[in-house]
Protein backbone atom coordinates (compact mmCIF):
# COMPACT_ATOMS: atom_id res chain seq x y z
CA UNK A 1 0.00 0.00 0.00
CA UNK A 2 3.13 2.17 -0.24
CA UNK A 3 4.10 4.68 -2.90
CA UNK A 4 4.10 8.37 -3.80
CA UNK A 5 1.05 8.24 -5.69
CA UNK A 6 -2.13 10.76 -4.91
CA UNK A 7 -4.11 9.08 -1.72
CA UNK A 8 -7.71 9.47 -0.52
CA UNK A 9 -8.06 9.90 2.81
CA UNK A 10 -12.11 9.70 4.04
CA UNK A 11 -13.61 11.59 7.38
CA UNK A 12 -16.39 10.19 9.33
CA UNK A 13 -17.03 11.56 12.75
CA UNK A 14 -19.78 12.55 14.91
CA UNK A 15 -18.75 15.97 15.18
CA UNK A 16 -21.15 17.86 12.99
CA UNK A 17 -20.17 21.05 10.92
CA UNK A 18 -20.67 24.02 13.67
CA UNK A 19 -17.75 23.33 15.18
CA UNK A 20 -13.86 23.70 13.73
CA UNK A 21 -13.00 20.08 14.63
CA UNK A 22 -13.41 18.55 11.25
CA UNK A 23 -11.14 21.61 9.23
CA UNK A 24 -9.06 20.78 12.26
CA UNK A 25 -8.42 17.64 11.08
CA UNK A 26 -7.96 18.27 8.09
CA UNK A 27 -5.33 20.97 8.22
CA UNK A 28 -3.13 18.20 10.09
CA UNK A 29 -3.14 16.02 7.21
CA UNK A 30 -2.95 18.29 4.82
CA UNK A 31 0.03 19.91 6.82
CA UNK A 32 1.57 16.34 6.50
CA UNK A 33 0.75 15.89 2.89
CA UNK A 34 -1.19 18.36 1.11
CA UNK A 35 -1.29 16.24 -1.87
CA UNK A 36 -3.87 13.86 -0.03
CA UNK A 37 -7.34 13.99 -1.63
CA UNK A 38 -9.70 14.59 1.27
CA UNK A 39 -13.59 13.18 1.27
CA UNK A 40 -15.70 13.60 4.09
CA UNK A 41 -18.23 10.52 4.58
CA UNK A 42 -20.58 11.62 7.44
CA UNK A 43 -20.31 14.04 10.28
CA UNK A 44 -23.72 14.36 11.58
CA UNK A 45 -24.49 10.53 12.79
CA UNK A 46 -25.63 10.31 16.24
CA UNK A 47 -23.37 11.37 18.63
CA UNK A 48 -21.50 8.72 20.74
CA UNK A 49 -22.67 5.80 18.85
CA UNK A 50 -20.23 3.07 17.26
CA UNK A 51 -22.87 0.68 16.05
CA UNK A 52 -24.36 3.47 13.75
CA UNK A 53 -20.51 4.32 12.64
CA UNK A 54 -19.78 0.91 12.08
CA UNK A 55 -22.93 0.24 9.91
CA UNK A 56 -22.23 3.63 7.57
CA UNK A 57 -18.32 3.15 7.02
CA UNK A 58 -18.84 -0.94 6.59
CA UNK A 59 -21.77 -0.15 3.71
CA UNK A 60 -19.62 2.89 2.64
CA UNK A 61 -15.94 1.76 1.87
CA UNK A 62 -16.31 -0.52 -1.37
CA UNK A 63 -17.17 2.29 -3.55
CA UNK A 64 -13.53 3.92 -2.68
CA UNK A 65 -10.57 2.88 -4.72
CA UNK A 66 -8.09 0.19 -3.06
CA UNK A 67 -5.46 1.49 -1.01
CA UNK A 68 -7.90 4.39 0.04
CA UNK A 69 -7.85 5.49 4.26
CA UNK A 70 -10.27 5.57 6.41
CA UNK A 71 -10.89 7.97 9.72
CA UNK A 72 -13.67 6.90 11.63
CA UNK A 73 -13.92 8.72 15.07
CA UNK A 74 -17.26 8.56 17.36
CA UNK A 75 -15.33 8.13 20.49
CA UNK A 76 -17.06 8.44 23.75
CA UNK A 77 -14.08 6.90 25.69
CA UNK A 78 -11.20 9.67 24.15
CA UNK A 79 -8.42 10.02 26.91
CA UNK A 80 -9.57 6.72 28.29
CA UNK A 81 -7.78 3.24 28.07
CA UNK A 82 -9.05 2.58 25.17
CA UNK A 83 -6.53 2.25 22.34
CA UNK A 84 -6.22 3.22 18.78
CA UNK A 85 -6.49 1.00 15.76
CA UNK A 86 -5.14 0.48 12.88
CA UNK A 87 -7.40 -2.23 10.46
CA UNK A 88 -5.83 -3.71 7.34
CA UNK A 89 -9.14 -5.70 5.26
CA UNK A 90 -9.78 -5.32 1.12
CA UNK A 91 -6.31 -2.99 0.15
CA UNK A 92 -7.87 -0.42 2.33
CA UNK A 93 -6.90 1.31 5.58
CA UNK A 94 -9.13 2.10 8.68
CA UNK A 95 -8.06 4.12 11.62
CA UNK A 96 -10.07 4.55 15.05
CA UNK A 97 -10.94 3.92 18.58
CA UNK A 98 -11.03 0.58 19.85
CA UNK A 99 -14.82 0.82 20.80
CA UNK A 100 -16.20 -1.94 18.40
CA UNK A 101 -16.37 0.57 15.52
CA UNK A 102 -14.19 -1.47 13.27
CA UNK A 103 -14.75 -4.63 14.77
CA UNK A 104 -17.53 -5.69 11.75
CA UNK A 105 -14.48 -4.82 9.02
CA UNK A 106 -11.66 -6.46 11.27
CA UNK A 107 -13.74 -9.94 11.94
CA UNK A 108 -13.25 -10.35 7.90
CA UNK A 109 -11.08 -13.33 7.24
CA UNK A 110 -7.39 -12.01 6.25
CA UNK A 111 -7.88 -8.38 8.24
CA UNK A 112 -5.26 -7.25 10.11
CA UNK A 113 -5.31 -5.41 13.18
CA UNK A 114 -2.84 -3.85 15.09
CA UNK A 115 -2.81 -1.18 18.10
CA UNK A 116 -1.17 2.10 17.06
CA UNK A 117 2.06 2.83 19.34
CA UNK A 118 4.43 4.54 17.24
CA UNK A 119 4.04 7.67 19.37
CA UNK A 120 6.52 9.60 17.01
CA UNK A 121 3.28 10.09 14.23
CA UNK A 122 1.64 11.75 16.97
CA UNK A 123 1.18 15.68 17.22
CA UNK A 124 2.33 16.13 20.64
CA UNK A 125 1.43 16.81 22.73
CA UNK A 126 -1.83 14.30 22.96
CA UNK A 127 -4.90 16.39 24.24
CA UNK A 128 -6.95 14.13 26.56
CA UNK A 129 -10.23 15.40 24.54
CA UNK A 130 -9.05 15.38 20.52
CA UNK A 131 -7.48 12.12 19.79
CA UNK A 132 -9.02 13.02 15.91
CA UNK A 133 -6.38 15.72 15.71
CA UNK A 134 -3.85 13.80 17.53
CA UNK A 135 -3.50 10.45 16.89
CA UNK A 136 -5.79 9.60 13.90
CA UNK A 137 -5.39 12.77 11.49
CA UNK A 138 -1.29 12.06 11.68
CA UNK A 139 -1.19 8.28 11.54
CA UNK A 140 -3.14 8.92 8.44
CA UNK A 141 -1.15 11.92 6.72
CA UNK A 142 2.24 9.42 6.90
CA UNK A 143 0.31 6.40 5.85
CA UNK A 144 -0.49 8.69 3.17
CA UNK A 145 3.03 9.34 2.51
CA UNK A 146 3.71 5.26 2.44
CA UNK A 147 4.62 4.61 5.98
CA UNK A 148 3.77 0.57 5.90
CA UNK A 149 0.85 -0.22 9.03
CA UNK A 150 3.35 -2.55 10.50
CA UNK A 151 5.68 0.70 11.29
CA UNK A 152 2.40 2.02 13.75
CA UNK A 153 2.30 -1.25 16.07
CA UNK A 154 2.00 -4.93 16.82
CA UNK A 155 -0.75 -7.00 15.28
CA UNK A 156 -3.69 -7.78 18.34
CA UNK A 157 -6.62 -10.16 17.96
CA UNK A 158 -8.33 -9.05 21.42
CA UNK A 159 -9.70 -6.03 19.90
CA UNK A 160 -13.40 -5.08 21.66
CA UNK A 161 -16.29 -7.03 19.12
CA UNK A 162 -19.54 -5.65 18.24
CA UNK A 163 -21.97 -7.40 16.47
CA UNK A 164 -24.26 -5.44 14.56
CA UNK A 165 -27.86 -7.01 14.57
CA UNK A 166 -28.46 -9.29 12.31
CA UNK A 167 -32.44 -10.39 10.83
CA UNK A 168 -34.05 -13.59 12.01
CA UNK A 169 -35.91 -16.07 9.82
CA UNK A 170 -39.33 -16.63 11.27
CA UNK A 171 -41.20 -19.99 9.87
CA UNK A 172 -40.62 -19.81 5.99
CA UNK A 173 -42.39 -16.73 5.10
CA UNK A 174 -41.50 -13.97 7.08
CA UNK A 175 -38.00 -12.05 8.44
CA UNK A 176 -37.51 -10.05 11.85
CA UNK A 177 -34.70 -7.51 11.40
CA UNK A 178 -34.74 -3.73 12.99
CA UNK A 179 -33.80 -0.24 12.22
CA UNK A 180 -30.21 0.20 12.21
CA UNK A 181 -30.14 4.28 10.35
CA UNK A 182 -32.62 6.72 9.77
CA UNK A 183 -30.72 9.42 6.81
CA UNK A 184 -31.11 12.90 6.02
CA UNK A 185 -34.63 12.00 4.65
CA UNK A 186 -36.16 10.37 7.61
CA UNK A 187 -35.68 7.20 5.96
CA UNK A 188 -35.85 3.97 8.16
CA UNK A 189 -33.02 1.63 6.82
CA UNK A 190 -33.07 -1.90 8.24
CA UNK A 191 -31.16 -4.68 8.63
CA UNK A 192 -32.76 -6.45 6.36
CA UNK A 193 -30.77 -6.97 3.20
CA UNK A 194 -32.27 -7.89 -0.43
CA UNK A 195 -30.64 -11.04 0.28
CA UNK A 196 -32.03 -11.61 3.01
CA UNK A 197 -36.06 -11.26 1.35
CA UNK A 198 -34.47 -13.71 -1.52
CA UNK A 199 -34.23 -16.73 0.79
CA UNK A 200 -37.89 -16.16 1.43
CA UNK A 201 -38.75 -17.38 -2.35
CA UNK A 202 -37.57 -18.48 -5.15
CA UNK A 203 -39.71 -16.12 -7.46
CA UNK A 204 -41.16 -12.64 -7.45
CA UNK A 205 -40.49 -9.14 -7.70
CA UNK A 206 -40.00 -6.54 -5.05
CA UNK A 207 -43.28 -6.19 -4.85
CA UNK A 208 -43.92 -9.76 -3.76
CA UNK A 209 -43.13 -8.59 -0.12
CA UNK A 210 -45.16 -6.45 2.45
CA UNK A 211 -43.05 -4.99 5.59
CA UNK A 212 -45.01 -4.55 9.24
CA UNK A 213 -43.58 -1.65 11.36
CA UNK A 214 -45.50 -0.04 14.25
CA UNK A 215 -49.27 -1.59 13.80
CA UNK A 216 -49.03 -0.84 9.87
CA UNK A 217 -48.72 -3.31 6.78
CA UNK A 218 -46.24 -1.28 4.38
CA UNK A 219 -45.52 -2.44 0.61
CA UNK A 220 -42.62 -3.15 -0.63
CA UNK A 221 -42.08 -1.29 -4.34
CA UNK A 222 -39.11 -0.81 -6.55
CA UNK A 223 -38.83 3.00 -6.22
CA UNK A 224 -39.81 5.62 -4.40
CA UNK A 225 -42.41 7.60 -6.98
CA UNK A 226 -44.27 4.45 -7.12
CA UNK A 227 -46.32 5.18 -4.08
CA UNK A 228 -48.46 8.74 -3.86
CA UNK A 229 -46.49 11.16 -2.87
CA UNK A 230 -47.01 11.27 1.34
CA UNK A 231 -47.85 7.59 0.88
CA UNK A 232 -45.79 4.81 3.05
CA UNK A 233 -43.33 2.23 0.96
CA UNK A 234 -40.62 0.37 1.36
CA UNK A 235 -37.79 -0.61 -1.22
CA UNK A 236 -34.83 -2.29 -1.27
CA UNK A 237 -32.47 0.95 -0.64
CA UNK A 238 -28.84 1.83 -2.50
CA UNK A 239 -26.46 -0.10 0.39
CA UNK A 240 -29.11 -3.11 -0.55
CA UNK A 241 -30.99 -3.18 2.54
CA UNK A 242 -34.60 -2.46 3.10
CA UNK A 243 -35.91 0.75 4.43
CA UNK A 244 -39.33 2.69 4.69
CA UNK A 245 -39.85 5.76 3.30
CA UNK A 246 -42.78 8.01 2.62
CA UNK A 247 -42.95 9.83 -0.53
CA UNK A 248 -41.71 13.62 0.06
CA UNK A 249 -41.79 13.07 3.54
CA UNK A 250 -40.28 11.93 6.86
CA UNK A 251 -40.95 8.31 7.86
CA UNK A 252 -39.30 8.23 11.10
CA UNK A 253 -41.34 11.55 12.13
CA UNK A 254 -45.02 9.61 10.82
CA UNK A 255 -44.24 6.37 12.30
CA UNK A 256 -42.79 7.61 15.30
CA UNK A 257 -40.19 4.95 15.59
CA UNK A 258 -36.55 5.29 15.22
CA UNK A 259 -33.42 2.95 16.24
CA UNK A 260 -33.72 -0.49 17.50
CA UNK A 261 -37.40 -0.21 16.56
CA UNK A 262 -38.19 -3.84 15.34
CA UNK A 263 -39.77 -4.66 11.56
CA UNK A 264 -41.24 -8.02 10.11
CA UNK A 265 -40.97 -8.35 6.30
CA UNK A 266 -42.66 -11.09 4.94
CA UNK A 267 -44.57 -12.19 1.25
CA UNK A 268 -47.53 -10.83 0.26
CA UNK A 269 -48.80 -14.02 -0.18
CA UNK A 270 -48.45 -15.29 3.29
CA UNK A 271 -49.59 -13.98 6.66
CA UNK A 272 -46.91 -11.47 7.57
CA UNK A 273 -46.29 -11.57 11.62
CA UNK A 274 -47.55 -9.00 13.64
CA UNK A 275 -45.33 -6.55 15.73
Amino acid sequence: MGGTTRRIITLLTDFGLSDPFVGIMKGVILGINPHVALVDLCHSGKAYDPAEAAWLLITSYRYFPDGTIHIAVVDPGVGGPRRPILVTRDDHLFIGPDNGLLAPLAAKAGSTVRTITATRYFLQPVSATFHGRDIFAPVAGHLSLGAEPDEYGEPIDDYVRLALPRPTQSGISSIRGEILHIDRFGNLVTNIARVDLECLTTEGSPAAYVVSAAGLEIPVVAYYGQVAPAALGAVIGSAGYLEIFVNQGDASRLLGIGRGSEVVAGRKDAETARL
